[in-house]
């Protein structure tokens, strides 16, 4: 299963809609996508000021889970340990910013890794 985003057009992506997948996360909350599109430039990278569809990735990240296939969820969102079903359960329910406050109080709490800082 791809996590494949549909980007829209902004200056990070040189004003182009584009598609793409998350390589990192970083603490910095900026995110470093990878193209699937064909179209230059073939990685960039996204700041906490841009659009990024959060709602897709969410919803694409809940899908992976619950299927166990972690082969294309970015290393900063595979789990380490098992989240507890509720939480995958009642997620989908929650607006975006309180969905991303549940996914930074599980990488406090050791369900994912770390994240670096850019370059590292």
């Amino acid at each position: 299963m791809q996590l494949i985003l549909n980007i829209p057009a902004q200056k990070a992506t040189n004003n182009e809609s584009r598609k793409a997948a998350v390589l990192a996360c970083y603490k910095d909350g900026s995110l470093l996508l990878d193209a699937r599109d064909n179209l230059k430039p073939a990685r960039f990278t996204m700041h906490p000021s841009d659009i990024f569809p959060w709602a897709e990735f969410i919803e694409k990240l809940l899908a992976a889970w619950q299927l166990c296939d972690y082969s294309d969820v970015p290393e900063a969102f595979k789990p380490v340990k098992q989240i507890p079903p509720f939480v995958v359960e009642g997620l989908p329910n929650e607006p975006v910013p309180q969905q991303l406050k549940i996914l930074a109080t599980l990488r406090s709490q050791g369900y994912f890794a770390p994240l670096t800082s850019p370059g590292k």
